[in-house]
Parts: C-alpha cells; structure tokens; sequence
C-alpha cells in the first residue's frame, strides 16, 4: 500500500479526528473537575470565616454569662436596659448652660442689589 492511498488517508484522518473528540472530552471534564476546586476552596474560606464570627460571638456570650451570674452584673444589666433603681434613690437631673448666642454677620448689598432691591 503506497502513503497516498486515499483510503489509507481518509482512515488516518478519521481517527486523528477521533482522537481530538476524546481529547476534548478529557480537557472539558479536567475543566470542570477544576472549576469545582476552585468553587470549594472559595467556600471553604468563607465557612472559615463564618466559623471565626461564631467563635468570637461564643466567647462574647460566655463572658456576658459569667457576668450575669454575678449579683452586680445583674444589677448592672437591670440598671442599663431596664432603667430600675434600688429604693431610695432619687433621680438627678443635670441641666448644660445654654450656649451663648453668636451674631451672625451681617452681609452688605453690593451696588447691583442695592439699585434692583429699592
């Protein structure tokens, strides 16, 4: 079979261009595997972060517990949200001295104004 055999070449062709379909086909599903890491490194650093905010917000509410449990954070809290007070407390109001009053400058009329405003 001599090289330019049109049978011999249209065989090669076919299967070169099977050959370039499976490759394809491999080059779109390693894509695709990729394209899913990336996604999930995405969202792993965004539940990190989440989980970060929980810590922090966990340990706010145990310090906040721990002061609860104590007589005076109680009252503390009671004093705060709730404006109580212990009997025989009286209320103090405290007045700020009135600002004193500044002049505002007066502005005169330029000659244009002074003869459009007579």
């Amino acid at each position: 079979m001599p090289r330019t055999d049109p049978v011999r070449l249209m065989r090669r062709r076919i299967i070169i261009i099977v050959l370039l379909l499976i490759l394809a086909g491999a080059v779109r599903g390693v894509w695709g595997v990729y394209h899913k890491e990336y996604e999930s490194r995405l969202l792993r650093v965004e539940a990190e972060a989440q989980l970060e905010g929980v810590k922090e917000r966990e340990m706010q509410l145990r310090a906040d517990l721990a002061r609860l449990k104590s007589e005076r954070g109680v009252e503390e809290v009671l004093r705060k949200e709730y404006e109580l007070a212990r009997e025989g407390e009286g209320v103090l109001v405290i007045i700020d001295d009135e600002p004193e009053q500044v002049p505002t400058p007066v502005r005169e009329k330029t000659w244009w104004e002074r003869m459009w405003t007579r």
